[in-house]
């Protein structure tokens, strides 16, 4: 048989013909292969692994046919040691079969840092260098010094302590300072509304310790200040150096903060019409209100000016928040029917 005739022969058509099906039905397998190896269209959901230890993160991901690292740790004193801090991807997030979820651990043992030199710095320069260094300030102490809020000396565990000593990081530095040679006292620090952490940073920057701790819900972690004594808004009560303030703490998960903070934070309006400026002061300030702008129409003597106009008027704003700024204007009284 000649090419050409094999050619044009249905044995050659019968070949091709077998090895197209033959390739076709490779391609189809090899798909098929690949779909079942990848899971096409088939994804698995990230369980939330938060809080778990090591041992059950396993179990639980080699059920699902998903793997684990851990690529980092944290120290975290409000987390059980040994769990899982965070992960990457989320909880809830669609992944293929054996995808790596990436962990980070909270760390069994905590890390070590230096203490530093904290003799000669103010009060605030030793709580910004402390929190540098992974520690935080721990009792404050007053003795007899001319620099006042000066650190004369720093304390662990009733003992001194020296510049350089290894320490777990979050041990708290007790802190001897200047009294400046009088017995000045310091405001109470608003501190409804911050966190533990936040409000020991407010109540150390003025000079004062964390007293009573009381927690009134079952949480002890997500909290913050509901109550507060003494009151910040007594403006009767300040404190020596050194004194405490007792702190009441509300889960930030169960009770509306936004709410509670509008309520306590709102006063009233003062009626401000016809009083002459020393008064109309002296009763913006005890409303815990702040002066604004005054204006005294016609060159109105103080002693023959009285208010006519108050912006927030009380007939248009009943309540304000505290610290909210009055305007005032003022003319002599014998202009009031002008309007």
């Amino acid at each position: 048989m000649t090419f050409k005739d094999f050619i044009k022969s249905k044995y050659l058509f019968i070949q091709l013909f077998l090895a197209t099906v033959l390739v076709i039905i490779i391609l189809w397998l090899s798909l098929k292969f690949l779909d079942i190896y990848t899971l096409h269209g088939r994804t698995i959901t990230v369980p939330d692994l938060e809080g778990l230890y090591e041992e059950d993160v396993e179990t639980l991901l080699g059920d699902q046919n998903l793997n684990y690292t851990i690529h980092d740790s944290i120290y975290d004193e409000s987390r059980t040691r040994g769990t899982v801090a965070a992960q990457e991807p989320f909880a809830g997030t669609e992944v293929k079969r054996r995808r790596t979820i990436y962990l980070t651990m909270v760390a069994k043992l905590p890390e070590m840092v230096t203490v530093p030199d904290l003799t000669d710095l103010t009060l605030r320069q030793a709580i910004a260098l402390l929190n540098n260094h992974g520690l935080k300030v721990g009792k404050l102490e007053y003795a007899p010094s001319i620099a006042k809020n000066a650190v004369i000396k720093q304390k662990y565990k009733h003992g001194t302590i020296k510049p350089g000593t290894m320490l777990e990081t979050g041990t708290p530095i007790d802190l001897v300072l200047g009294d400046g040679m009088s017995e000045s006292k310091v405001p109470v620090p608003f501190i409804i509304g911050l966190t533990r952490q936040e409000a020991q940073m407010e109540i150390n920057r003025a000079s004062l310790n964390l007293g009573n701790e009381i927690y009134l819900d079952h949480d002890s972690v997500n909290v913050k200040v509901y109550k507060q004594e003494p009151d910040a808004f007594n403006d009767t009560v300040n404190l020596t150096l050194g004194s405490t303030v007792n702190i009441y703490y509300r889960s930030a998960d169960e009770f509306d903060f936004e709410s509670y903070l509008e309520e306590i934070l709102s006063v009233d309006v003062p009626i401000l019409y016809g009083k002459p400026p020393e008064e109309a002061r002296k009763n913006i300030e005890q409303s815990f209100l702040k002066v604004g702008n005054e204006i005294f129409e016609k060159e109105v003597s103080e002693e023959d000016a009285r208010v006519y106009r108050q912006e927030p008027d009380y007939f248009d704003v009943v309540s304000v928040r505290r610290d909210t700024e009055i305007n005032l204007w003022y003319r002599a009284l014998e202009d009031f029917d002008d309007e």
